[in-house]
């Protein structure tokens, strides 16, 4: 009987999550690397915003300072729900910006769900490309419905840091 509740009980905690972070081949931590606007593909004006700060806090725990493109002021909320002009700025930042690696993707979920408790609801896509190529390393996605009393910025943390788990670096070159 106890088998049996304890194998329903993990069955029930995961499936609160989706994953599919593949392991990345061996990337260089000491490279230069660059976080690019994240597309926000969710109903949550600033989404991508409020993902590319936990990207950039998980990368530095792992020994990673990327670099975040630098942002473009906000004079409207057409600034906001439009991301045209920031993608533009960007993109026009990082054809003078000496990076080995980039990073993209995109926000598809980052709210409170409806109901009694209003779970938060995080789902996220990340690429590394090469910057000298535009070649695809590493791409994997996730999601996390968190409990009734968790913020959406703590499943983030959890949705983001998962996926970064599966970076794998290359050893530091050790000079003797």
């Amino acid at each position: 009987m106890k088998l049996t509740l304890i194998f329903t009980m993990i069955l029930a905690l995961s499936a609160c999550s989706t994953y599919n972070a593949p392991d990345s081949p061996l990337l260089n931590a000491s490279a230069v690397w660059v976080i690019m606007p994240l597309q926000n593909n969710s109903s949550t004006p600033l989404a991508a915003e409020k993902a590319e700060q936990i990207l950039s806090s998980q990368l530095y725990r792992k020994g990673i300072n990327a670099v975040i493109y630098p942002k473009t002021p906000l004079k409207s909320l057409t600034d906001i729900l439009d991301q045209t002009s920031k993608y533009k700025h960007a993109e026009a930042w990082l054809a003078t910006y000496p990076a080995d690696y980039i990073i993209t993707g995109s926000v598809q979920e980052w709210h409170y769900k409806n109901g009694l408790d209003a779970e938060p609801a995080v789902g996220l896509t990340l690429e590394i490309k090469n910057a000298a190529n535009n070649q695809t390393l590493w791409r994997a996605s996730g999601s996390r419905v968190g409990w009734g009393r968790e913020s959406v910025s703590g499943a983030g943390i959890v949705v983001v840091e998962t996926l970064v788990n599966g970076l794998n670096f290359a050893p530091a070159a050790t000079t003797e």
